[in-house]
């Protein structure tokens, strides 16, 4: 467990994605959970340690991806997430059975998750939502792009916002149920000056600097070019599939991971030219 500021830590040693908690005079915030429901039970208490006691307690989501989600009811607490990552989580069935195709999700390397039950927020919002336990403020903030219901926490006061899978510091992203347009837009305002003396967290490897945000944004702009002139071509889904080799490099990972992250990038360009681009029912969520 990494300690970024008073009363925020980070942690990458379970399974799953980043996970960061924050705590305050009246509560504690967990961002995102271990795949695992176990890990998060370890989690939850080595937080409990450090809280002296606090009763309230509450997990963002920020998202509906299942690396974020299919652990949280490990936690035992009331589950925040956007409206829209709320929709897509109770559309699903009650039992997480992990028959996706091969989509380069961390899930898929624990077949223990298949069988977990779904999680069912508590709580949604619109747009913001404001958590006023302390002194300080934290928001959870609608930032589409990567998924419809993408949200990021702010912690203001402290110059710390987790930004979940809006962009990677590892690996590449998710592309399947992306809006390569909106999701440009959110990057943008990660740019901004606002941000500039910002500890800024991803999901996907941790700390991540503006400069690595600004590549990232590039080449998702070139994607979405690249992409649509297929499109305007009538291609067929494969071909895009077979760009994934041309941005690959474009991304940090380590070696050994390389097929990983090129099986993550090949199934979400063909995902979201399908969906973007086909009416099929062959579209698949990851």
């Amino acid at each position: 467990m990494q300690s970024l500021k008073e009363g925020i830590f980070i942690e990458d040693s379970y399974p799953g994605p980043m996970i960061g908690a924050v705590l305050l005079p009246r509560g504690m915030v967990f961002i995102d959970t271990p795949l695992r429901p176990e890990d998060g039970q370890r989690w939850k208490s080595t937080l409990l340690n450090r809280s002296r006691g606090t009763i309230h307690r509450l997990l963002v989501c920020l998202d509906d991806h299942p690396d974020r989600t299919i652990g949280a009811n490990g936690m035992n607490c009331p589950i925040l997430t956007h409206k829209g990552a709320a929709e897509t989580l109770m559309d699903y069935s009650s039992i997480f059975r992990g028959q996706l195709p091969e989509s380069g999700s961390l899930w898929e390397k624990y077949p223990e998750t298949t069988g977990l039950q779904w999680v069912v927020p508590d709580i949604s919002f619109s747009e913001r939502i404001k958590l006023h336990w302390g002194d300080e403020t934290l928001l959870v903030e609608h930032h589409p792009g990567p998924r419809p219901g993408a949200s990021w926490v702010d912690i203001p006061e402290q110059e710390v916002i987790f930004i979940g899978d809006a962009a990677v510091a590892v690996g590449t992203p998710f592309l399947g149920k992306s809006d390569l347009e909106s999701w440009i837009d959110t990057l943008n305002l990660l740019i901004r000056v606002k941000y500039k003396n910002y500890t800024i967290i991803s999901s996907r490897g941790g700390k991540i600097s503006q400069d690595e945000i600004k590549e990232q944004r590039k080449t998702l702009r070139k994607i979405l070019r690249r992409v649509e002139k297929l499109a305007g071509k009538s291609a067929p889904p494969e071909d895009v599939a077979d760009l994934a080799e041309n941005y690959l490099e474009d991304y940090n990972f380590p070696k050994k991971d390389r097929e990983f992250y090129l099986q993550r990038l090949q199934h979400g360009l063909y995902q979201y030219y399908m969906k973007n681009h086909y009416s099929s029912p062959e579209v698949q969520e990851e």
